[in-house]
């Protein structure tokens, strides 16, 4: 099975045709951020509402590509218990994947030329290593599993065993997508978090507007806005690589046991 088009040129039709759920995403949870600043600063964004918004915009994605439903209809479109099967898979293959970044970052803190620097180098230091490793590690748990996500949404009842074996079938297709789709649009997010503040003066990073007791910080939301439009396209990125991988895997399958079926029948003559 071959595919046409790219994983980009997908990826930016998937986003045309779900147009209006990826604007919801970015907008609803922009607008929580902006809030949340703006009444209580020292308060972090809630976690859960970005991952429920996040499981929407990979759904109907997947179904874009799956079923050729997109938008608010693919919510609708999903048989029944696919949206609670889907979420339950996506934060275990997540745990799965944190539990060993967090066991590297314990012994970080013990290497003596980390254990030397300021307290803020510290930080940086065992933050970078933790996110390469847990971008290596997602990098390989998707590469092999990754296909454990659609199949909730198609519900063929395939179990993880299935999706380890799509994944043995699909391995180099999914790590080298996954690198050239959400991995540059990572990379490219944080060269541009790191070199576009310093573009700007001070003045202008931290000019805030206040209404009333609200305070609002023009540079911040604009940086906030960035950040979950990379977001939202990296989800959009790994759904496209993920079904095409399902879609692979299940074809690849499929011809090695009609293969093996053939060869049986071969040996019986």
């Amino acid at each position: 099975m071959k595919f046409d088009i790219t994983i980009w040129g997908e990826a930016r039709d998937v986003i045309r045709k779900n147009l209006v759920i990826f604007t919801v995403a970015v907008a609803a949870l922009l607008l929580v951020d902006i809030a949340i600043y703006a009444l209580k600063p020292e308060v972090e964004s809630p976690q859960l509402p970005t991952y429920i918004v996040g499981a929407y915009l990979a759904i109907a994605s997947h179904m874009t590509i799956l079923r050729n439903v997109s938008g608010f209809t693919a919510t609708g479109a999903l048989p029944k218990w696919a949206f609670f099967k889907f979420c339950m898979r996506g934060l275990a293959i997540g745990f799965v994947t944190m539990i060993p970044a967090l066991l590297v970052m314990i012994p970080l803190f013990e290497v003596p030329e980390i254990k030397a620097a300021s307290q803020q180098a510290q930080y940086v230091l065992v933050f970078s290593a933790v996110l390469a490793f847990y971008g290596l590690a997602m990098l390989i748990v998707l590469s092999l599993v990754g296909t454990w996500l659609p199949s909730a949404l198609v519900a063929d009842r395939s179990s993880l065993k299935r999706a380890f074996a799509r994944g043995r079938k699909t391995f180099g297709y999914v790590t080298s997508r996954l690198i050239v789709g959400p991995g540059a649009n990572i990379v490219l997010f944080f060269a541009t978090l790191f070199l576009l503040p310093g573009q700007f003066s001070v003045a202008t990073r931290t000019y805030t507007i206040q209404v009333g007791e609200l305070k609002f910080v023009p540079f911040d939301i604009v940086m906030n806005g960035l950040g979950y439009l990379v977001w939202a396209t990296g989800i959009v990125l790994v759904a496209v690589v993920l079904s095409r991988a399902y879609q692979l895997g299940e074809a690849r399958l499929s011809e090695a046991s009609l293969q093996d079926a053939e060869l049986k029948q071969m040996e019986a003559i």
